[in-house]
């Protein structure tokens, strides 16, 4: 254990000190003389260019990898748990009750048009499979649970895996501005943030975007309860697409495992409801809140980092940009419908 510990190190401290300088570049801004010091800048889109900008190291230093991928992980799985502090469960069920015919109608849109475009296109069925679990439900996390039971050819895999971040990264970055100009209210947006993009780190890396930069909290509670909704239909839609895509040979069914993060949500969020009614209005209660919120959007920034760092183009290279074509289109067509069906969400 102590020798897999410290293999990770060196790909950790990177990646918090990436966090750390990006935490730190919008409080220097801030000191600055108008207008800069009125920019909306967020620690988490510092995060992400500056782990682009050292992507390249990455794929140098090897040594790193391992860190990353527990930054990208097990880390940020962490902070979204931590995103339970933010809600009672009351409200938890409020928000899934609204999000839910969203969440219905993006994932079905998404496998849809995955699948049509993938026919069109001739992406082949394991291809167009990865790229339609990867956009509808959650973006990576989807795509390594169908890989295997696809028996997905290496080069398929990781080039789902590149669409997945390379759109999915876009989405982070311009969707909160382009719905903070075309959506009124906070909570809608953080509906169509989680409906839409890929995965679950850059669903709440959105959304804490859109909160640093426009100061809406309600935003990241949206985002998150929308997006584990669409994380826990992997244990249907998961099993029906391989199905699919393996009809002809007759594979056996994997059935994909319960994504446990949830659970950890589910029960910070019982605490919240617990500590709100016994230690409503305790400096010490509001102290400990605000310190988990704080720990979390660090730990985001952190895993950002990891994720901007591990980003290649080299994938898309490999199978031509038809499958491209089907995953940008089944994204975008994904954001409209949910634009769409948001109109008719609960305010």
């Amino acid at each position: 254990m102590t020798a897999v510990t410290s293999t990770r190190w060196p790909g950790m401290l990177v990646a918090a000190t990436i966090a750390a300088v990006a935490t730190a570049v919008p409080m220097l801004l801030s000191r600055l003389p108008e207008p800069v010091a009125g920019l909306p800048v967020s620690p988490i889109l510092v995060a992400i260019l500056l782990g682009l900008l050292f992507s390249g190291r990455a794929r140098i230093h090897r040594g790193w990898h391992s860190g990353m991928a527990y930054a990208a992980g097990p880390m940020l799985k962490l902070a979204v748990m931590l995103i339970g502090l933010r809600l009672s469960l009351a409200e938890v069920a409020e928000l899934g009750i609204q999000a839910a015919p969203m969440v219905i109608g993006a994932v079905a849109t998404g496998l849809f048009l995955a699948w049509l475009l993938g026919r069109l296109l001739g992406t082949g069925d394991r291809l167009t499979a990865l790229l339609a679990v990867g956009s509808a439900i959650c973006g990576a996390s989807a795509v390594a649970a169908t890989a295997p039971a696809l028996k997905a050819r290496p080069e398929e895999t990781a080039y789902a895996l590149a669409c997945v971040a390379l759109f999915g990264l876009a989405a982070t970055v311009f969707y909160p501005w382009l719905l903070g100009a075309w959506l009124a209210d906070p909570g809608h947006v953080g509906l169509v943030l989680g409906a839409a993009i890929h995965d679950t780190s850059q669903v709440t890396a959105a959304a804490l975007l859109f909160e640093q930069s426009f100061g809406t909290p309600e935003v990241v509670a949206a985002a998150t309860v929308t997006k584990l909704l669409r994380n826990l239909s992997m244990l249907i839609v998961i099993p029906a697409v391989v199905w699919w895509a393996t009809r002809a040979a007759r594979e056996e069914l994997r059935r994909p495992a319960f994504p446990m993060f949830i659970l950890g949500f589910l029960a910070l969020a019982a605490l919240r409801t617990a500590g709100d009614h016994w230690f409503a209005g305790h400096e010490a209660w509001s102290a400990a809140l605000s310190a988990a919120a704080g720990l979390s959007a660090y730990l985001f920034a952190v895993a950002m980092a990891a994720i901007g760092m591990a980003i290649s183009v080299a994938a898309l290279r490999q199978l031509g940009m038809r499958p491209a074509l089907v995953a940008l289109s089944t994204a975008l067509g994904m954001g409209a419908v949910a634009l769409v069906l948001v109109n008719f969400a609960g305010g």
